[in-house]
């Protein structure tokens, strides 16, 4: 989550807005015929090894949807018109306004403080990050 948090904050601060297309169009979390899966009995009796696949697929998602968010980007997915997600992707959008947060009297702890911007007029599409890191305090090199 800190480098997550470190490379939007970078984003913002170099005018930089990063998209991304999920190049495995539609898919399932589900282990197919092609992967191997379970190899005990308990991995069966569990489902362990079928979770863990689900997690790490949908967590890889997640990781480009927050950058696409977090940045005004576009995140394209769950779609196998791959050509016309990358002529979304290059759509530039109409209106952007940029909010920023003075961190002046924020305690610089390390903590995590989540984000909340609500637009009062419909038919909008918001994209603000979710959250951000305090900063850390320096520490005393010796």
């Amino acid at each position: 989550m800190t480098d997550k948090s470190r490379i939007l904050d970078l984003a913002a601060q170099s005018n930089v807005t990063i998209s991304a297309l999920d190049a495995r169009g539609l898919y399932t979390t589900e282990l197919d015929a092609s992967e191997q899966g379970a190899h005990t009995t308990m991995a069966l009796q569990t489902g362990d090894e079928s979770q863990r696949h689900s997690d790490s697929m949908s967590l890889n998602e997640d990781v480009m949807a927050e950058f696409a968010d977090g940045t005004g980007g576009t995140f394209f997915h769950n779609s196998n018109d791959l050509e016309g997600g990358l002529q979304k992707l290059a759509e530039a959008p109409e209106y952007v306004y940029l909010l920023e947060l003075s961190l002046e009297n924020v305690k610089q702890d390390g903590t995590y403080h989540r984000l909340k911007v609500k637009v009062d007029q419909d038919n909008l599409k918001l994209q603000a990050r979710r959250g951000y890191f305090a900063p850390a305090p320096e520490k005393n090199k010796k």
